[in-house]
């Protein structure tokens, strides 16, 4: 749960570094799912990603470096299951690690040719390597001073908003409260009992609360709701694939995603994806 943290701001501060740095900046809850992200995929990992066994050695290489952060409070910097540098920070909040910020696809200043030879050793799996050689050739290189001086920043950036937040989150009226919550916690597993122990309301009120919001409203129909407006968001905004984007709006089955989905919209995920993209009108050349 990340309860003192205030997510929009944090957003946009990465989004203004990213804009120096070009680097991507994703923040992942503990068991690895992506709750926000600034900046695209490189190249080089969205052709690892583009196969299945590609997406499932990247998601597991950062649960496996997330799970290296707990009971721990400094950056864990290591190469990733194809070799290219990443950096997980630790969020904590009373001792505890709430979330992490995971930054890089990227390559030291070492000689490229040899950080290649390296890869190409990891990725032999893959069958176009001289794709995979082009795109990792395009990939940013740092030193470890810039690569620290980044973590640095993110660390500031985390300590601002969750001041911030606290004091915002305090002043906000019982309703707002929770929709505030849920905003910011719904790709995570939610439920009444969690909920009602993060926000400090008894579980009775939380379902009145939601009852004022609107006399049919749930809690749990509250964070569905919210997990439907993240997915459809993302299927217009993003060529994500759709497996990838239940797992990251909170809802891990995917066929239990398409059912709810397609009872909320009227459409398969893919179906309103395909009809954003009919609608979309380019200007002429």
């Amino acid at each position: 749960m990340i309860y003192n943290l205030n997510t929009s701001r944090l957003n946009e501060l990465l989004i203004n570094l990213q804009e120096i740095t070009d680097l991507k900046f994703s923040l992942h809850d503990l068991k690895a799912h992506e709750l926000y992200t600034v900046n695209k995929r490189s190249a080089f990992c969205n052709l690892i990603c583009d196969t299945q066994d590609g997406y499932s050695h990247c998601y597991g290489s950062d649960l496996q470096a997330i799970n290296k952060l707990e009971g721990k409070t400094s950056p864990y910097q290591y190469r990733c299951h194809a070799g290219l540098i990443d950096t997980a920070i630790p969020i904590t909040e009373n001792g505890q690690l709430i979330a992490v910020i995971l930054f890089g696809q990227l390559l030291d200043d070492s000689p490229i040719d040899e950080q290649w030879q390296k890869t190409k050793k990891l990725c032999q799996w893959y069958t176009d390597q001289s794709r995979l050689q082009e795109a990792f050739y395009k990939l940013p290189q740092l030193s470890q001073r810039n690569i620290r001086a980044a973590y640095e920043i993110v660390n500031a950036c985390v300590s601002e908003v969750r001041l911030e937040k606290i004091v915002e989150f305090d002043n906000l009226p019982d309703s707002q409260r929770l929709q505030s919550f849920i905003n910011a916690h719904y790709a995570s597993h939610l439920s009444l009992d969690e909920i009602s122990y993060e926000m400090a309301i008894s579980k009775s009120k939380l379902c009145k609360i939601a009852r004022e919001i609107d006399k049919n409203m749930t809690v749990g129909k509250l964070i569905t709701q919210k997990r439907i407006e993240a997915a459809k968001k993302k299927l217009i905004e993003s060529d994500m694939p759709i497996r990838e984007i239940s797992e990251i709006v909170g809802i891990p089955d995917f066929n239990y995603f398409t059912k709810v989905f397609k009872r909320a919209t009227g459409s398969t995920p893919s179906e309103y994806r395909n009809h954003f993209s009919e609608q979309t009108v380019y200007p002429e050349e």
